[in-house]
C-alpha cells in the first residue's frame, strides 16, 4: 500500500487536474468510490461522487488512512460530467476534515440526511439526521428504507464509521418522502 504521503499527493494532484478518479480503500466491505477530490484534511477526504456514466451524485467523506489504490478514470465519464451544470464540483460548505466529528458535523448540518457506513463490520448504510457527536459516539435520528423515523435516535461509534455520504440521489429522495423527522 503506498504511503500516506504518496496517496495525499495523487489526491491533491486530483483536485488540481479536476480529473475523476477511482479509489480503492481497505475495509472489508468497501466498495469503490469514483468521482472528483475536492478537498484533503489531515484524516479525510472529502469527493464530490459520481454514478455510473459520470452524473454527480452527492458528496462522499472517506478515511485517508482507509486508501489502498487511486486510479485515474480513463472512460469518457470525466467528460461527460465536464458539461454537466454540477461542474465543476466545489466544496459545498466547509467541512472540518481533521476529524470524524468534524466530518458528521459539517455534511449534517441544516438537518441534511447523512449515511453513514462501517465497512470493517457489514455492506449497510444507516441513514439519518445528526441528533448529537459526544465524545465517541454519534447519535442519528434514523430514518428507514420505507421513509419512516426511528422513535429515538441510535448512536454508533465514531472509530467504526468509514464513509459519511449527503446529498445523494437515494438521501435526497428518501428525504423527500420522509419529511423533516420526528422532533421538527
Amino acid at each position: 500500500m503506498p504511503s500516506n504521503k504518496k496517496i495525499r499527493a495523487r489526491l491533491a494532484s486530483a483536485i488540481d487536474e479536476q480529473h475523476m478518479i477511482r479509489v480503492e480503500h481497505t475495509p472489508k466491505f468497501a466498495d469503490r468510490l469514483d468521482g472528483f477530490v475536492v478537498a484533503v484534511g489531515d484524516e479525510w477526504v472529502l469527493m464530490a461522487q459520481s454514478s455510473d456514466g459520470g452524473y454527480f451524485n452527492g458528496y462522499v467523506a472517506f478515511r485517508l488512512s482507509d486508501v489502498k489504490r487511486i486510479n485515474r478514470d480513463k472512460t469518457f465519464e470525466t467528460s461527460f460530467a465536464k458539461t454537466q451544470p454540477e461542474w465543476p464540483p466545489v466544496r459545498p460548505f466547509e467541512v472540518d476534515l481533521s476529524s470524524t466529528t468534524g466530518v458528521l458535523q459539517g455534511l449534517g448540518h441544516n438537518g441534511a440526511l447523512i449515511g453513514i457506513q462501517k465497512e470493517n463490520e457489514r455492506s449497510a448504510i444507516w441513514i439519518g439526521k445528526l441528533d448529537e457527536v459526544r465524545k465517541r459516539f454519534v447519535y442519528l435520528h434514523e430514518v428507514r428504507p420505507d421513509a419512516t423515523w426511528h422513535p429515538a435516535p441510535l448512536g454508533y461509534k465514531l472509530k467504526a464509521i468509514t464513509t459519511v455520504e449527503v446529498a445523494t440521489h437515494y438521501l435526497r429522495g428518501l428525504a423527500a418522502i420522509a419529511g423533516t423527522g420526528p422532533d421538527a
